[in-house]
């Protein structure tokens, strides 16, 4: 695995904008999939045994339901509500703060809701982020962290400190990365299976203050922001959700300000609702989840001058709604929603989750997000590599035993170590860890170091086993004897800190004076093609091009033309033109890479009608 990681990466090394960009983060759907929430008080909501007349009864089931909680000890509100003293507010039990009923256990106690994922808003209001900075309010993140510990049948998007960048929250940048963190650390301490996290401004939140409250990208797995209508809303999450590479949760949505039950439901479709749409279709690159809000807003003490936005009050806006609903990108209940998340969980969320160190991720993607994270410098190392051929002097010196050597060459990593054939099996045991703690561990990144080397016939490096040359290997005309033969050179290298062969060479050779044929596997194409299919199939351990850890990265070489160079030539220009190129010296190259799948093809080093080979 961690092989085909860096050898895609080199492939992809320099495409700094991919045509099919991937977003992908804990518990997102495909591209192309959006899950639809309903939010946010219970009355309006519904679903519940106490509250039986909201979205769920008359719309229909959502993928998942949006809550609020605060952890807000004694506070009091603007609307002289004070908020519960050794309890999250909202969670457990039914409370109200001027915004209707909220009760987050209603929900996971019914059945109707058991296919639903639970949207968690968690509020730090009244400079309620210094104390769960500081561990003041310890016990209720435990009382959170037991709750979802309790619920393991759900998955929640946990969004912390929600609009973190609002004038009402008056958040402290410092305290409230300091407070996302610590409840992000202690349901990972838990090792719960069943959470992912959003980090969500407002609607207007500026690009700066994306960076400025920024808990790091570890922290968390969508990017979301409330929308409301306006031309610029949520432009500034978006933005950074692209350059972060997290999938976009739009948590709050709601035609603020519109009574349903009193204008032209006709102008209100074709206003809010036509752009509501109209901006999930243009960004939907990166828009995996939305949140209605069906509320009475009017109703309710906060809310003044808000409006009326629950759909059922209009039967005109009720159907529209139903028709996009029905539409096959919009995931509700009925589409089975665990199912597009990959839900539950095999393994719990970590800092590695969703980044290239991920492995539960796909390797494309981790590659992608590895790719995001490095410099110019780095990229052009991954595809550079070094090697000193004074084997004696480098031994002598004894420095190649010592991480700092690499440190000195190396300074942004490398790509490929080139071979020291002469070292021992006790050098070996001192250099590979020496490489590795400085490629592994020091460097910014942490991207071990490819380290290659040759095995015509047999590993070579001394105190390894050697067999008969190629040339005199293809006289057996006995496939299975070289897959052994190089499986056993495999297993060699790799137990000694080597995963890429430059192995084997499939050039036909009809020409004697080249110096290389005893190299080959002589001068039919058809032999050359079978005999090296059998080679890779044992260096590789496989004829798909996966590759385990006992065996090793195979390379076809030199493509093409090389042993057919002019006066038999190392080096020397290809003369024999395109239709020979293509019936004798291509053949093997296409036959084994079809058959085999070997993981490299060297460049050759000699031109073809005036074109190098090997720029």
């Amino acid at each position: 695995m961690k092989l085909r990681i860096f050898y895609l990466l080199n492939i992809l090394i320099f495409n700094s904008f991919l045509a099919a960009e991937t977003f992908q983060g804990r518990f997102c759907p495909p591209p192309g999939k959006v899950l639809v929430f309903a939010g946010q008080d219970n009355k309006s909501v519904g679903g519940t045994i106490k509250y039986r007349d909201g979205y769920v009864e008359n719309i229909g089931v959502p993928a998942g339901i949006t809550h609020y909680v605060y952890f807000a000890e004694g506070w009091t509100n603007d609307f002289n509500r004070t908020f519960a003293v050794g309890k999250v507010d909202g969670l457990n039990s039914e409370t109200e703060w001027a915004a209707g009923p909220m009760n987050q256990k209603a929900y996971l106690d019914s059945p109707v809701l058991d296919r639903c994922i639970m949207h968690l808003s968690i509020s730090m209001e009244g400079n309620s982020e210094d104390k769960v900075a500081d561990g003041s309010y310890d016990h209720l993140i435990a009382e959170l962290v037991d709750f979802i510990a309790k619920y393991s049948d759900h998955p929640f998007l946990i969004r912390i400190g929600y609009e973190f960048d609002g004038s009402w929250n008056k958040y402290d940048p410092k305290n409230f990365k300091l407070a996302f963190q610590r409840i992000v650390k202690a349901l990972q301490a838990a090792k719960l299976t069943n959470f992912a996290i959003v980090y969500a401004s407002s609607s207007m939140a500026k690009p700066e203050q994306f960076t400025e409250y920024d808990p790091g990208s570890e922290y968390y797995d969508w990017v979301g922001y409330s929308w409301w209508g306006g031309d610029g809303d949520g432009q500034a999450a978006l933005d950074f959700a692209r350059k972060v590479k997290k999938p976009v949760f739009i948590a709050e949505a709601t035609p603020r300000g519109i009574f349903f039950d009193r204008e032209d439901p006709e102008k209100i479709w074709n206003s809010w609702f036509t752009k509501f749409f109209n901006h999930i279709e243009e960004n939907k690159d990166v828009v995996r989840a939305i949140s209605y809000i069906n509320a009475d807003w009017d109703s309710q003490d906060m809310w003044d001058g808000w409006g009326q936005a629950k759909l059922e009050t209009s039967a005109y806006l009720k159907s529209k709604w139903l028709e996009k609903m029905a539409e096959p990108q919009f995931i509700n209940a009925t589409d089975k929603p665990f199912q597009l998340i990959h839900f539950p969980a095999d393994k719990p969320r970590t800092f590695l989750s969703g980044s290239y160190k991920d492995p539960s991720l796909p390797v494309e993607n981790r590659v992608e997000d590895l790719l995001r994270r490095m410099t110019i410098e780095e990229k052009v190392a991954q595809i550079t590599g070094w090697w000193n051929p004074s084997e004696e002097q480098l031994l002598k010196d004894g420095k190649i035993f010592d991480p700092a050597f690499y440190a000195k060459h190396c300074p942004h990593g490398i790509g490929q170590l080139g071979p020291l054939h002469n070292l021992t099996v006790e050098d070996d045991l001192k250099q590979y860890p020496a490489i590795q703690e400085y490629f592994r561990k020091q460097t910014r990144l942490g991207i071990p170091a490819i380290h290659h080397d040759e095995a015509a016939h047999g590993f070579m490096r001394f105190e390894a086993n050697s067999f008969p040359s190629p040339i005199g290997l293809s006289c057996t005309w006995n496939p299975k004897l070289l897959t052994q033969i190089y499986d056993h050179a495999a297993r060699e290298a790799r137990s000694r800190g080597i995963s890429h062969i430059l192995s084997p060479i499939v050039d036909v050779a009809r020409d004697l004076r080249w110096g290389r044929v005893d190299e080959t596997l002589g001068e039919d194409p058809y032999l050359v093609s079978i005999l090296g299919t059998a080679m890779v199939k044992g260096l590789q351990g496989s004829s798909n091009g996966t590759i385990d850890s006992e065996h090793v990265a195979a390379t076809l070489k030199h493509f093409a033309g090389y042993a057919g160079t002019e006066g038999g030539r190392n080096r020397s220009p290809y003369s024999f033109g395109r239709r020979q190129l293509l019936d004798v010296e291509v053949v093997p190259f296409r036959k084994i890479i079809h058959s085999a799948r070997p993981a490299a093809v060297m460049a050759a080093f000699n031109e073809v009608d005036g074109l190098p080979c090997h720029v």
